[in-house]
């Protein structure tokens, strides 16, 4: 039986670049279903995966304003997500131009300013460190 991972040890990262202060990180995959039925039957003729969406966002403690502008640029990023760490032979996820769609800012009285950025990806990789 594997260990399970600690969150504590995971790296994620926009392009090259740690986000040092990425208290966690949500990605999800979903796949459209193509269903077609003909009539005289109530079973579908064609069942199939269709489009396929892959989605991210990332909660992190607020330092400036660069991901909300990148939000309203438009810019494509590559997010990289390293469950256990850095290290060779580790496991890598990669989401690549992924177009950040959403931001939110959080302010509370008694807590460190929070951001939330998501967004969604052309693709995505699973694959290991080298």
């Amino acid at each position: 039986m594997s260990t399970p991972l600690l969150g504590k040890d995971a790296v994620v990262m926009i392009d090259t670049t740690e986000i040092g202060y990425a208290q966690g990180i949500r990605v999800g995959i979903s796949a459209d279903l193509i269903k077609e039925y003909r009539i005289g039957s109530d079973k579908p003729e064609v069942l199939s995966d269709g489009n396929k969406t892959f989605t991210v966002s990332i909660d992190m403690m607020y330092i400036d304003k660069s991901y909300a502008e990148q939000v309203l640029n438009g810019t494509a990023i590559t997010v990289v997500i390293r469950p256990a760490g850095t290290g060779t032979g580790l496991e890598e996820i990669t989401i690549n131009n992924v177009v950040l769609t959403s931001w939110e800012l959080t302010i509370s009285q008694d807590r460190v300013i929070l951001e939330t950025v998501e967004g969604e990806g052309k693709d995505i990789t699973f694959g290991t460190q080298t």
